[in-house]
């Protein structure tokens, strides 16, 4: 990734040259692909058989393949994250930083946890244990909307992590460091922590990496990504997608439990450095049908918290409709279109939900100002 090696070109601008600020550009759009993975590993029902009674059927398995390992969505989000909090952090105080934060992710856990405490008939201190992330780290990471509070706990830390890595002289080998740290308590407390909460702090590495992205971003701009930095991002992804072979398929283990961490961060940390070049590549040679894609794709990013708590309450439903004989496709048709609707249409209620709420302070500090 140095500019030494390579010869600019001065038609292209230095945001296409450089990979982390066309990920930076290009980030709901990003988001927006890893949100539709995550869909995808949700709901999706497979509907190319694996083998016919003539052959293996290559389609089948690749689509039974990516619905596996769509959990790197995740991983995804958790680098664009980091990344993002680095710029979120320097836009007031810590107290706005953490309300800006709570305010995106308060209400639609919220609604969803109402919708199924009465659908489900959950008692008053379970809805309060699902709610509040207690029976997520002393129960069951899976009893409900596990990324809540896996997000909220990395939010909650980021600002002291933020605070060491920035007086960091050289950022990237207190970034190693700091993933070094993580694996030692990680194999320390391998007989201690529950082996399910393993999925969410195998994470760490890959929202840690996002930080040191953010900071390169915002710091080193001269950055130029040449043909051979994308031709090693690509085999970084290969290496990624056949390790995720491995554990997803093979279910064959790697030091810690839940050991998808290598594979999962392979991908997060190559992926969108090709999808941005991608699109931004369709933007400048395709003229119309780039920017439509872009806008398209960017759409599915606007509302992937929305998106994802959705999914809890409407995946329950899927087995339902195929015991009452409705058609695949109709139900992958109807899935997709249900679940963004509906997260969207809740996006932007919430959206204005919070103006209202937040619109009496907006004018008091008006006319304060005005005075």
């Amino acid at each position: 990734m140095s500019s030494k090696s390579s010869i600019k070109n001065p038609e292209i601008g230095k945001e296409s040259q450089n990979g982390f600020l066309l990920v930076s550009k290009y980030r709901n759009a990003v988001m927006g692909i890893a949100a539709l993975w995550v869909l995808f590993f949700h709901a999706w029902i497979p509907i190319t058989p694996l083998s016919t009674a003539e052959h293996f059927n290559l389609f089948g398995f690749i689509e039974r393949y990516l619905k596996a390992i769509g959990y790197c969505g995740v991983d995804i989000f958790l680098l664009v994250s980091g990344l993002g909090l680095t710029f979120a952090i320097k836009k007031g105080s810590l107290l706005r930083f953490y309300y800006r934060r709570f305010r995106r992710i308060l209400l639609p856990p919220l609604v969803v946890s109402l919708l199924l405490w009465g659908i489900f008939g959950w008692t008053a201190p379970e809805f309060l244990r699902n709610i509040s992330g207690y029976n997520f780290f002393f129960k069951d990471t899976t009893c409900f909307l596990w990324f809540i509070p896996a997000i909220v706990t990395l939010y909650l830390i980021f600002p002291l992590y933020y605070k060491f890595f920035e007086k960091a002289g050289n950022k990237y080998l207190f970034t190693a460091g700091a993933i070094a740290l993580w694996l030692a308590i990680s194999l320390l407390l391998l007989k201690i922590m529950r082996p399910d909460l393993y999925g969410f702090t195998n994470r760490i590495p890959v929202f840690i990496i996002g930080v040191l992205f953010g900071y390169i971003t915002q710091n080193k701009k001269d950055i130029v990504f040449t043909v051979w930095t994308y031709i090693c991002l690509m085999i970084t992804l290969a290496l990624g997608l056949y390790l995720a072979y491995l554990t997803s398929i093979l279910n064959y283990g790697f030091i810690l439990p839940y050991s998808n961490i290598l594979p999962n961060c392979l991908i997060a940390v190559s992926l969108p450095f090709l999808i941005a070049k991608i699109l931004d590549l369709a933007e400048r040679h395709l003229s119309l049908f780039g920017r439509i894609l872009t806008v398209v794709i960017s759409f599915f990013g606007t509302f992937t918290l929305e998106s994802y708590c959705v999914q809890e309450w409407f995946v329950k439903i899927i087995n339902d409709l195929m015991d009452d004989g409705i058609s695949i496709h109709l139900i992958n048709l109807g899935m997709f279109f249900v679940i963004n609707a509906t997260a969207w249409v809740a996006s932007m209620l919430f959206k204005y939900l919070w103006e209202l709420i937040e619109l009496p302070f907006k004018k008091k500090k008006a006319k304060t100002k005005a005075n």
